[in-house]
């Protein structure tokens, strides 16, 4: 008799929670969730034009068993590493600026102070139906930002949100959010800002004095990345005449090579050349020129 009492009850239970479980999915409308991959790009400096990169996020809708009808808006904040309204991308402290957009040209901002949505949508799903949605949006890097970054991987993560959801039709609907990677990476660099120009040196045979002359030119180099910078020859003949050459800081002596650290600005140095005093030539006449060519190299 026990054992027929006890059977009774665990009946009864299974049916009442047959019955919920199947109440509750009679009431389910649409579930809806945000996914991208984000994007990878590297900041070249020495590009004049703003780095755009395409890349993609799907909306994805799921149907109860009725039909269910949503609208929906998605937008995004402004990362983990924002400055106000911009967007920064970080590695240990330094950063990069980008923004993210909806249209190929980056006019058109995607931030979370914009209110401009990059998608809308309205969908009609009949029942049981998935439909996934792909929007194409735009990683934007601004061209000849203030100083050249350390070297390495800048990342940042977004978070995209439905806003002005609606769902009408088959009951309760969710929509649930998600987030996408952005990585920048910065590759070594150094350019000219400012090549040498010509070194000229007027001298009169057998001068009293040495005669000097110098060039300035600047380079831009990676922030904390060394480089060094070496002339083909240091010394040379014109016209009879020995010269040196010397790279430096400053405008006068120095070596070479010469090494330095980039501080992600332009630097500023020196071709140093020098004709010693008392050297005669070989000039026929009274006045005679001669050139030559020399390179000078930035190995980083």
């Amino acid at each position: 008799m026990i054992s027929k009492m006890i059977l009774l009850k665990w009946v009864s239970r299974l049916g009442a929670m047959a019955m919920l479980l199947s109440c509750s999915w009679a009431h389910a409308g649409a579930f809806c969730s945000i996914s991208s991959l984000g994007f990878t790009t590297a900041y070249v400096p020495t590009n004049l034009a703003v780095n755009i990169t395409a890349t993609t996020f799907d909306v994805t809708c799921t149907a109860g068993p009725k039909k269910s009808n949503v609208q929906y808006q998605v937008v995004v904040d402004n990362g983990m590493n924002a400055l106000g309204p911009q967007n920064r991308a970080m590695l240990a402290g330094s950063f990069i600026n980008y923004h993210l957009a909806s249209d190929g040209a980056c006019a058109i901002q995607w931030k979370g102070t914009s209110g401009i949505p990059v998608a809308k949508a309205k969908i009609s799903l009949a029942a049981n139906q998935t439909i996934t949605n792909t929007y194409t949006f735009y990683g934007c890097i601004p061209a000849g930002q203030a100083a050249l970054p350390p070297e390495g991987a800048y990342t940042d993560t977004v978070t995209m949100t439905f806003s002005t959801t609606i769902a009408s039709g088959g009951g309760a609907s969710s929509f649930t959010g998600g987030s996408f990677p952005v990585t920048i990476l910065s590759p070594a660099s150094c350019n000219f800002t400012s090549p040498p120009s010509s070194i000229v040196f007027s001298y009169t045979s057998y001068s009293p004095v040495d005669v000097l002359a110098n060039s300035v030119f600047g380079i831009r180099c990676t922030t904390f990345l060394p480089y060094s910078m070496d002339l083909d020859a240091t010394t040379g003949v014109l016209v009879g005449l020995n010269y040196s050459l010397l790279l430096n800081t400053v405008a006068t002596g120095g070596s070479s090579p010469l090494s330095s650290i980039g501080n992600g600005v332009a630097q500023s140095f020196y071709i140093n050349g020098t004709i010693v005093a008392g050297q005669g030539g070989t000039c026929a006449s009274a006045a005679c020129s001669g050139t030559q060519t020399r390179t000078l190299t930035i190995t980083y």
